[in-house]
């Protein structure tokens, strides 16, 4: 105690005595304390990363954007790509299996590649297989055969006899159409899930950006205040530090 109050009076009474107050303050943590939430928010939403920028943290601002881009173009393309394929699948439908303006419904094509005609083949017999005629299949089920489609031009459909091998092929064909149809669908559903995903987790990243970096040093409840000796070649002096 004699020591620390020996050392004290020699700092005090010294002539070449130099005084200076520090505040330490780290700015970082209110620098966005005048900037909007809201905001920042809003521009997460419309473009992952804006909300970052704006908030003055750009460390991940180009993997935000980037990614956002990304998935748009993965949802356009697949969108146009499934739509494009449903246009190939009428005009081959319409090509090899004698249909008049097939309709671009989904479920409608796809029971086209799954029965060979929709009232018997030319040639075979009435009662053919559950998997030729689909007006069959319906009436073993207890069903009319216009329960679901009409029976009429734009609905009906015959891909020609299981003994010509290339029926079957078209057939095949028609179905592969179908599939690379439902796939785009789903890498376009995907798409779409993955672009609110990039939203919710910028937003979330944006609200603990500004709560950490928004925080009103003169509103603090948990100030701190720590002398410290400083030493300089113009003389000593002491540093106070404010923490919270």
């Amino acid at each position: 105690m004699k020591k620390l109050l020996a050392a004290f009076l020699i700092l005090f009474f010294s002539a070449e005595t130099y005084a200076q107050t520090v505040i330490s303050v780290d700015e970082s943590i209110s620098k966005n304390s005048s900037k909007s939430l809201p905001l920042a928010i809003g521009a997460s939403l419309l473009l992952p990363g804006m909300g970052q920028y704006y908030l003055g943290e750009e460390t991940f601002v180009k993997a935000y954007i980037w990614t956002d881009v990304a998935l748009w173009v993965a949802t356009f393309g697949s969108y146009f790509f499934g739509e494009r394929q449903i246009a190939n699948a009428r005009s081959y439908a319409s090509r090899h299996a004698g249909i008049v303006n097939p309709p671009s419904s989904e479920s409608f094509l796809n029971l086209m590649g799954d029965y060979r005609s929709r009232g018997g083949v030319d040639g075979e017999n009435s009662n053919p297989d559950s998997d030729e005629d689909y007006n069959q299949a319906m009436l073993r089920r207890g069903h009319a055969i216009d329960k679901d489609y009409p029976f009429d031009e734009s609905h009906s459909w015959n891909w020609g006899s299981s003994d010509n091998p290339e029926t079957s092929h078209r057939m095949s064909h028609f179905r592969d159409i179908m599939r690379n149809y439902r796939i785009s669908r789903i890498a376009f559903q995907v798409s779409i899930g993955a672009l609110i995903l990039n939203r919710v987790i910028s937003v979330l990243d944006v609200m603990g950006i500004y709560r950490s970096t928004s925080s009103d040093l003169a509103a603090s409840e948990t100030k701190r205040l720590h002398v410290f000796p400083d030493f300089r070649p113009e003389g000593p002096g002491a540093t106070l530090l404010l923490s919270f």
